[in-house]
């Protein structure tokens, strides 16, 4: 059986937007000409080929928001993946065993020390654009952060007045990047609140659900449903792509009515970071009394932020309620780094040039920091600032909070 896409207009309007067309000028990369091929050939003819096609697409949703027929364009490019064998397209084996390292999450710990260890041993002798290199960037360490630890054993103890709220923090934060969990919670602490999340949680299934694994999707969903049932009240997520994720379960288990009810149940709790701490904040300014310049600072728009329709991201107002900090913008306005889940596994090649002329552009404005609240974007930053030679700090956006408390202090 064929199944058809919808009514593409074929206006070209995707085109206009998308970060893999504007890279490989093919346009079997846009959506009109994905959806072209769902319409002529469905599903059921697929070949290699088609399979390739299907998975150059970074899934940032550009094309849908600009899209004049609100065609869904994400959800037939995870449905015609769906329809593929997991070890099939470009660099599928890498991408199937990306997915089941995240089936068990904590081996991230294990992966964190010897990337580490890595890292200070031969690092600085490996060439310049050597893939391991770039991927040993991501474990140097955050020297421009304040002294702070994963745990919770440094930070000021809960007063008698302080309230408890549950958290999803994601697991690159809890496994490879403690640093921004510790800022998390001490920005927190701050404010009367003691972060705590269960250690049952899961990943949030997002690298299976653009993988086109649905089911591998819905059986973490049910693991996190299950154990965030447990909780009481408001749940922070501090990673906007977990956020995205979590905000899509009720979509997620469509045709699932006991699973999508529950599921409706945790995403009306659910409460993105810079959304609670910009209610919360106290508007004077936290500059460093003595400063000499203002830290000139480029925070990087996650694409699952950038185009949902239902947040609005609020770190440039919390950046700038600081004050002592410039923000940097691209006069294009804000672009994708090039991440896109697995896409950089499975098209290094577009992705690191994504990566690179995004990099090399944000550089002549001179940053001292480029921050984001996805974990997915400050990873792909972090090996582009590496490749390119660069000094600039990358940060996930509560630690630069932290950082401009402590300056303050």
């Amino acid at each position: 059986m064929i199944v058809s896409a919808p009514s593409c207009a074929k206006c070209g309007a995707c085109a206009t937007v998308c970060p893999v067309y504007r890279q490989s000028g093919r346009e079997s990369h846009t959506a009109r000409g994905k959806l072209h091929l769902l319409d002529v050939l469905g599903l059921v003819r697929a070949s290699t080929d088609f399979v390739d096609i299907f998975s150059a697409c970074l899934l940032c949703g550009a094309c849908a928001a600009i899209c004049p027929r609100f065609i869904d364009i994400p959800k037939e490019i995870i449905r015609a993946r769906n329809s593929f064998s997991s070890i099939a397209g470009p660099h599928a084996y890498e991408k199937y065993l990306t997915r089941k390292l995240l089936d068990h999450p904590g081996s991230l710990s294990g992966l964190r020390v010897l990337g580490k260890a890595g890292e200070r041993l031969i690092g600085s002798y490996l060439p310049e654009r050597s893939g391991l290199r770039l991927r040993l960037a991501l474990f140097q360490e955050e020297s421009i952060c304040p002294p702070v630890t994963a745990g919770k054993k440094n930070l000021p103890a809960p007063s008698a007045r302080s309230r408890q709220m549950s958290w999803f923090p994601g697991c690159a934060a809890r496994y490879l990047f403690p640093g921004s969990l510790a800022s998390c919670r001490s920005l927190f602490a701050d404010r009367g609140v003691d972060l705590v999340f269960p250690d049952s949680l899961v990943c949030c299934g997002l690298a299976d659900l653009t993988a086109g694994d649905i089911d591998g999707a819905q059986k973490k969903g049910r693991q996190n449903i299950e154990f965030l049932e447990k909780t009481e009240g408001s749940i922070l997520v501090s990673c906007a792509s977990c956020f995205s994720q979590l905000q899509k379960y009720p979509m997620l288990f469509a045709g699932d009515s006991v699973w999508q009810q529950r599921a409706e149940q945790i995403a009306l709790r659910l409460v993105e970071l810079t959304e609670f701490l910009d209610d919360v904040s106290v508007t004077e300014s936290v500059a460093p009394k003595r400063a000499t310049r203002k830290l000139r600072i480029f925070y990087h728009d996650p694409c699952h932020m950038r185009h949902n329709k239902e947040v609005r991201d609020r770190s440039r107002t919390l950046l700038g309620k600081t004050g002592g900090v410039e923000i940097l913008e691209l006069e294009d306005g804000p672009r994708c780094c090039g991440q896109g889940g697995l896409f950089h596994i499975a098209h290094p090649e577009i992705s690191a040039a994504i990566r690179d002329q995004l990099v090399e552009d944000v550089s002549g404005l001179q940053p001292d920091v480029v921050t984001s609240s996805c974990s997915g974007c400050l990873m792909q930053w972090q090996q582009g600032v590496t490749a390119a030679g660069s000094r600039v700090q990358v940060l996930h956006l509560s630690q630069v909070l932290e950082l401009l408390k402590t300056l303050k202090n």
